[in-house]
Parts: C-alpha cells; structure tokens; sequence
C-alpha cells in the first residue's frame, strides 16, 4: 500500500510539471524570483550562501540559486527514489536520503565521496540539531504501524531511536532554541480537511534518554490541511509551514504557505492557491536586520517548490516620501502598507538620525526598526491615520521655511483590526 502511495505521488509529480503556478501572494510580501527547478524530480537543500544541494536520485549537484553548475559532489551507482535532505550547519557536507531502500549517506561538500549512515526505511525529512547531528523522519515499520525520528551523529555514525508517533512520516525542522517541530500526517486517504497538526518536542526533551510519543508533544496549530514542509524564521523563531489539501484521485485542490507565531497561532496566509503542491520551505537569514513577517525590511528569504518551480519571495516594506503640493503645503507619504489599515505618524530631529537602523522588541511582537534613538522619537497625537485600498496614507503639514532639513519622518502601521505590524522607511524634509 504504502509503494502504491508512492507512485500515486510520482504521478502526480509528473503531470505538474511545467503547469504555471497561480500563487496568490498577499499584501506585504514580494515575489523576487521564479526559476525552473534546475534539475528536474529532484529533492534540494540550500547551503547558505544562495546555492543549493540537489538530489535527483543517482547524482548529487551542487548548483547556484539561477541553476548553474558549480560542481559534482557524489554519483550513486543505481537510481533510487529521493528521500530526505539536509545540509550541514557547518557547511561541509549534506545528508542525503533515498527512499527506494532507505539508505542514508553524507555527501562531503568538497565531492570527496560519501560516507553511509544507516537504513531507515521511507525516510521522509530531516533537520541538523548541530553540526554533525541531524534527525531524520522515517516511516521504517512500513505502512499504518507509525512513524520514527531518529537522532544520527554524522561523524561517529550513530543512530540514536528518539521517538515514535502516529501517522505516517512527517516534515521535521529545528528551531535557533534547539526544539524540533514536527507536522503530523494521517492514515486516511484523502485526508480530510483539517487534519494535520503542528507539533513541538522540546529541547529538554530531546535531550533525555527516553523514548517519546505523542503525548510528549505541545501541539501547536491544530486543524490545518497536511503540512509537507516547515521552515523556522532564525530571528523571531516564526514557523512557516507549507500545506496541502487533495481530492480521492490526488488532486491538489488547496494548498498554502502559512506563517505562524511561535505559539502556533496563524500571523499570515502568505501565499495560496487551489491545485498546486508546495513543499520544499526554506528560511535563509543573514539578509539585513528584519524577520520574517509581512512589511518587514529585509532580512529573511523565503523559498519554496511549487509545480517543479523554485520560487522565493521577501517581505516587503513600506516606503515613504515627503511631497511638495506647492508653496508650503507638503504631505508624508506611505505608499504599500496594510489595505484599509492605518498609520500611527512618528516623526523626530533628523540630526539624530544615525544614517543605519537599530531594532528594537519594545511592547510589539515585530521587531521595530528605526535610525533615531528610540528616546528621540515622537509621534503625531494619540489618532491613527487611515490607509486606502491600496495601503496608501498620508500626512499633510505646512512648512513656512523653519522645517526643511530638521524632520525625519516615518509611519508604524496597523492591520484592519489595528493592530501594529511594521513600520515604514524613514522620508526626511
């Protein structure tokens, strides 16, 4: 049952390749890039530093983010179907899984060959904990008997048993903190709508000596279609899961990339659609000061695989401008804040501004970025200016010629329920 699973999905894959995928991206974030995925059917991992780790089960590549070659890090003598991936925090090697018989290598990074790790039947993901130590998700009792995680120590080659849970093999990814997530699957087929999970194993408890189940989980997001994949923001500690719903003959008939709080409440519905599968979500940091949340600055890269389609998108901020309407008369202005949402005006001397923003947590669950000194910033009364359709918002003041070169403004915006979210770029006068 289980390989009839398989090739239904291999089907799948096959017939949506080369479709068009009809994301919805929603306000505050911003497509970058949409790439084939350089080499095609195969499983991939990013390095770090942009490129990325592929596996099409018989070679191991390591190509840029636009697919360009950089080098061939490993041949495997026979084709297998993929498994699961994952790169080293240290950058040196990658785990690579094949799901065919199970086995599990680590590939050197410098393609000085590979080293096997053990079997671990239907290995599904995998996560690094550490240098040296990843999980790995596998279903390795076969079909409606669970699923395992495993801890492997790359370098000693040791395989630790760490937990068994219900449901076949899910997405697993490690937080900054050291506690691991795990999206939960079902038996059934189709699954029903609503019936996978997101589950938390704390560090703590990974690191005892016994096994864990179930009830050893926080159960974080319930009520969600099936999750593929899950990435965590390595700033904020935000998960991003990617989610998917089917019909009786396979069929993707909804599918979401969801953002959720650290306490497992959903933030944002970053990007949907109906028939497309998402899997594959990466979080890369290192970009600027911001995290991943909607009208952020840069900071986070979201990536996913959609349709045998790479794509990548950011958060994007609000800008600002201040305009001269003529004679005195000037306005503030945001341009792509929240739609029907509002501003809280900030303004302050524009001498102290420090050319660089700093980020500070204050009473908010965003990070707020500014280049004054947050005791040299003031705002415009207690009200809130409202935001257009198009997330426009606008300020008017007059300038009788004492202003100019003195003020430097810049809006923290709100959602419809007017709750803060962002802030926008800094405009001087």
């Amino acid at each position: 049952m289980k390989n009839r699973f398989l090739a239904a999905l291999a089907a799948f894959a096959l017939a949506a390749v080369n479709a068009a995928a009809q994301g919805v991206t929603q306000p505050g974030f911003e497509l970058v890039s949409s790439n084939p995925n350089p080499a095609p059917f195969s499983t991939f991992a990013s390095v770090g530093d942009g490129t990325r780790v592929h596996f099409d089960g018989s070679s191991v590549t390591h190509l840029n983010d636009d697919g360009s070659f950089i080098q061939t890090l490993h041949v495997f003598p026979g084709f297998s179907f993929t498994g699961a991936i994952a790169v080293d925090p240290s950058h040196d090697s990658v785990l690579i899984g094949e799901s065919t018989n199970g086995d599990l290598f680590r590939v050197e990074m410098d393609g000085s060959g590979a080293t096997f790790l053990d079997t671990l039947p239907f290995n599904y993901s995998a996560s690094y904990a550490s240098p040296g130590v990843a999980y790995v998700s596998a279903a390795v009792c076969g079909w409606a008997c669970g699923n395992d995680i495993f801890r492997i120590d790359t370098l000693a080659l040791a395989t630790t048993h760490k937990a068994h849970v219900s449901g076949p093999s899910g997405p697993i990814a490690f937080g900054a903190n050291g506690d691991l997530y795990y999206g939960t699957s079902t038996d059934t087929f189709p699954a029903p709508p609503g019936a996978g999970a997101l589950w938390r194993f704390s560090a703590a408890a990974l690191s005892g000596g016994a096994l864990l189940g179930d009830a050893d989980a926080d159960v974080l997001s319930a009520g969600v279609d099936l999750i593929s994949s899950i990435a965590v923001d390595p700033v904020m500690n935000d998960i991003v899961i990617a989610t998917n719903r089917f019909d009786a003959s396979f069929n993707v008939i909804a599918d979401e990339l969801l953002l959720l709080k650290p306490n497992g409440s959903i933030k944002d519905v970053v990007s949907e659609s109906s028939g497309f599968y998402r899997s594959h979500v990466e979080l890369q940091g290192g970009l600027g000061i911001g995290h991943f949340r909607a009208y952020q600055p840069e900071g986070v890269l979201l990536s996913w695989l959609e349709s045998d389609q790479i794509h990548s998108l950011i958060p994007r901020r609000p800008t600002s401008a201040v305009l001269h309407n003529g004679g005195g008369s000037y306005s503030f202005v945001v341009t792509g804040a929240e739609p029907n949402g509002a501003m809280l005006l900030t303004f302050g001397d524009s001498s102290f501004h420090q050319g660089v923003e700093s980020s500070y947590q204050l009473s908010f669950d965003f990070l707020f970025h500014t280049g004054l000194p947050i005791n040299k910033i003031r705002r415009v009364g207690q009200f809130l200016m409202p935001c257009d359709a198009a997330g426009t918002a606008t300020f008017p003041f007059w300038d009788g010629g004492s202003l100019a070169g003195t003020v430097v403004f810049q809006g923290v915006i709100t959602d419809t329920a007017g709750s803060f979210i962002g802030s926008s770029e800094a405009a001087f006068h």
